[in-house]
């Protein structure tokens, strides 16, 4: 057979797996017509994860083909854990049942959290919406205890000390000395930040901007920066705190290596994935297709965009897949050591 012949076959067989593929992706679009998708929230109503999850399906509604009913349904319990573990269960792979999810299932995973019986890495990312990272706050005459031992602690506030934020105050306590005691308790951030406010606790961390800028107006000084995780395996600076170090770089030549800074890396870049909008396991490309395109159009929508700096924030953003997807594979690669070096490190410092 000439090359000639060869060539003119390949060509044949090309042409052939475009038609297949648009074949594919025209009956994925039908598939949705006349039908309900539901996007399963796992956190109580009224919250952030709510908020977003409906904010997401009144505007899929709009731009997934065949024009479906789109409608988030909640499933709380157990920090995300409950809907988590059905979703991989029970979640039929025809696209219309999807999950948004928070970073908290992304550290549930890494860190073996108890009752946790799922695998984000079998499931297909739609898109994600992600914010700025949290900046830790002081005041500025408080700084100078912040390293001498003579001083009395620094009080941090918290609800349980599993913020991707704390990481800042573990890894500084063990490797930069700082001098530091937890405060736990506390039921959200607004309670958080009126305690900092008041001076019951010394430090504050938030991702909030407008509460950064408020705090900022009223004294208090951005000392350092989580930063957003790169596919890299690197953090970089929010761009409104320009000339805040990252915690990485605040630790610089005391950067631990193996799996103490593996574990760093995972929890505190959680937020780099942002809060993710899933498909089951082994839903079919076209359909997985149709989804990221269906939410990549979100980009373009300036309604959108609007409503969801009032929910969300106005530092939040659209991640398509592309972008989210190899952050989340390096966050979830990790390690045998790292479940145990966090407990050890999280008891010491908590004392319990």
């Amino acid at each position: 057979m000439g090359m000639k012949h060869i060539l003119l076959r390949w060509r044949a067989f090309s042409i052939l797996l475009v038609f297949l593929a648009g074949a594919a992706d025209l009956c994925a679009q039908e598939s949705f017509k006349g039908k309900t998708i539901k996007i399963i929230a796992g956190f109580p109503a009224g919250g952030g994860v709510d908020a977003e999850a409906r904010l997401l399906a009144r505007y899929l509604e709009r731009h997934i083909p065949g024009n479906p009913s789109v409608i988030a349904q909640n499933m709380a319990g157990a920090g995300g854990i409950v809907a988590t573990n059905w979703f991989e269960q029970m979640a039929k792979p025809d696209g219309l049942t999807l999950h948004y999810t928070s970073v908290s299932s992304i550290t549930q995973q890494v860190f073996g959290a108890e009752g946790a019986k799922f695998d984000l890495k079998t499931w297909e990312m739609v898109g994600s919406v992600v914010r700025g990272t949290s900046v830790i706050m002081i005041k500025p005459d408080k700084l100078e205890r912040l390293t001498n031992p003579s001083k009395p602690p620094l009080g941090i506030g918290s609800r349980t000390a599993d913020d991707s934020w704390s990481t800042m105050f573990f890894w500084g306590a063990e490797y930069l000395k700082w001098n530091v005691r937890w405060i736990l308790g506390y039921r959200g951030g607004g309670e958080l930040r009126i305690a900092f406010q008041r001076g019951e606790t010394d430090l504050y961390a938030s991702a909030n901007l407008q509460a950064l800028r408020e705090l900022i107006g009223e004294g208090f000084q951005p000392f350092v920066q989580q930063g957003r995780l790169t596919s890299a395996g690197s953090f970089k600076r929010r761009p409104e705190f320009p000339n805040v170090p990252t915690f990485e770089e605040t630790l610089g030549k005391n950067r631990p290596a193996g799996a103490a800074w593996e574990a760093y890396r995972s929890w505190a870049g959680s937020d780099a994935a942002g809060r993710p909008l899933f498909a089951p396991p082994k839903t079919p490309p076209a359909i997985v297709r149709t989804l990221r395109e269906s939410f990549a159009r979100l980009e373009g929508d300036k309604e959108f965009h609007k409503d969801m700096l009032g929910v969300a924030g106005d530092d939040a953003e659209l991640l398509m897949t592309n972008e989210a997807e190899p952050v989340l594979r390096q966050l979830l690669t990790v390690s045998p050591g790292v479940q145990e070096f966090v407990t050890n490190l999280t008891k010491k410092h908590l004392k319990r």
